[in-house]
């Protein structure tokens, strides 16, 4: 979900530890390198990931410094994928099974053959099925070291901390209420211990015991 197309939920994280000193430049490498890359029409692969350009998710490749956007990085994080409906796949693999009985004069075929057949249909069908684009925005505060990413999703979530991972060589830790609790009352010179004794309460509409 993008931050400059209307509202978005997203998921806060900081970054552990500090950049290296020759950041800005070994970014402008390490971030063409993962780059994403768009399905082969040819492949039966199933999945892509990868960073395009915040402003425009159709842009692949970067051919500058466009990810800084002081005091930030800004990338987004775009997903592509491709799958067979589950009813197609079946018709398709009913009709394979159907042609190979016909041609090798056969009038059942074993598990093994049938598996045979359905990963070769499956594979033929994922060729021609057009995939499903979705960009999810990353800004990252290189003052603060706090990210937000445009997705609640843990799948989602877990392939954009892998991909940063591997292209920063820094590692995300999750910012969930406790954490931002536990930093604002370190930072007010207050005990965070007092969080231990908190007790969860009813909300409005909840029955109570």
């Amino acid at each position: 979900m993008g931050f400059f197309r209307g509202s978005v939920t997203c998921t806060r994280y900081r970054v552990a530890g500090d950049p290296p000193e020759d950041f800005r430049e070994t970014v402008r490498e390490r971030i063409p390198r993962y780059a994403f890359r768009r399905l082969r029409e040819d492949s039966d692969q199933e999945r892509a990931v990868g960073w395009v350009n915040v402003l425009d998710e159709f842009q692949i490749g970067f051919y500058g410094d466009e990810f800084f956007k002081e005091p930030y990085l800004a990338l987004s994080f775009r997903v592509d994928t491709r799958s067979v409906p589950a009813r197609a796949l079946r018709q398709y693999c009913l009709e394979a099974e159907e042609e190979v009985k016909a041609r090798e004069d056969l009038e059942h075929l074993n598990k093994k053959r049938r598996e045979e057949i359905r990963e070769g249909v499956r594979s033929r069908l994922l060729r021609r099925a057009i995939p499903r684009s979705a960009t999810y925005d990353m800004a990252w505060d290189l003052q603060s070291g706090v990210v937000l990413f445009g997705s609640t999703s843990n799948r989602i979530c877990d392939d954009f901390s892998e991909l940063f991972y591997n292209t920063f060589d820094l590692r995300l830790n999750s910012l969930y209420p406790y954490a931002l609790a536990y930093e604002l009352l370190q930072e007010e010179g207050r005990d965070p211990g007092v969080l231990d004794d908190l007790q969860p309460t009813a909300t409005a509409g909840e029955a109570t015991a």
